[in-house]
């Protein structure tokens, strides 16, 4: 879940799954977010434009822009408007991860500490499979699918404030909060 537009107002989920070792379907899930305008004089935080389906296994839900047509990168937009050029967060997302090729060599790798949630990350799933494997431990979240009820999303707060406490209405699923509104951005665009 990633941490965009207002906490507590919009939710926006994306998920990728495995199709195979060399290819992946990525979801994108929106409730509360106004549909994104194709030309809003800054990046566009909708899904990007895809092709017609065809009939084979990968042959669905295929991006217009790819790595054949650089991602439709502007030039223009590149100097002004976006550093990447790119017309949506989704396709830099994936230019950057295809540019990996399909299977990445990580035995040369060199994690930094601005890497520190990929190394926790990657920590915990192999943890977790060590655990599975060595003690029959299910990993956490498969028979608790509560421990996701939880909303992302910006706020801002008080000098000082316990933001856990501050949030916690917030950062709750499946709770409304009429009185809240995209107003609070004060016509800062949000992603």
């Amino acid at each position: 879940m990633v941490p965009t537009g207002v906490l507590g107002l919009e939710i926006r989920v994306r998920a990728w799954v495995p199709m195979d070792d060399e290819h992946t379907l990525a979801f994108l899930i929106t409730h509360g977010a106004p549909p994104p305008a194709r030309n809003a004089g800054r990046q566009i935080v909708g899904p990007p434009e895809t092709l017609p389906n065809t009939t084979d296994w990968y042959g669905r839900f295929r991006c217009v822009a790819d790595e054949g047509n650089d991602y439709l990168i502007d030039r223009k937009a590149q100097k002004t408007v976006s550093y990447t050029g790119i017309g949506s967060i989704h396709m830099q997302d994936q230019a950057v991860t295809e540019s990996m090729d399909p299977i990445c060599d990580r035995t040369a790798e060199h994690l930094g500490t601005s890497d520190a949630m990929v190394i926790r990350t990657r920590k915990r799933l192999i943890d977790a499979a060590k655990a599975l494997r060595d003690r029959g431990e299910v990993p956490p979240g498969v028979d608790e699918p509560r421990v996701y009820a939880v909303r992302s999303g910006g706020v801002v707060l008080r000098r000082g404030a316990d933001w856990i406490e501050a949030t916690r209405k917030l950062r709750a699923a499946w709770t409304e909060h009429p009185g809240l509104s995209r107003s609070v951005l004060g016509n800062v665009p949000a992603v």
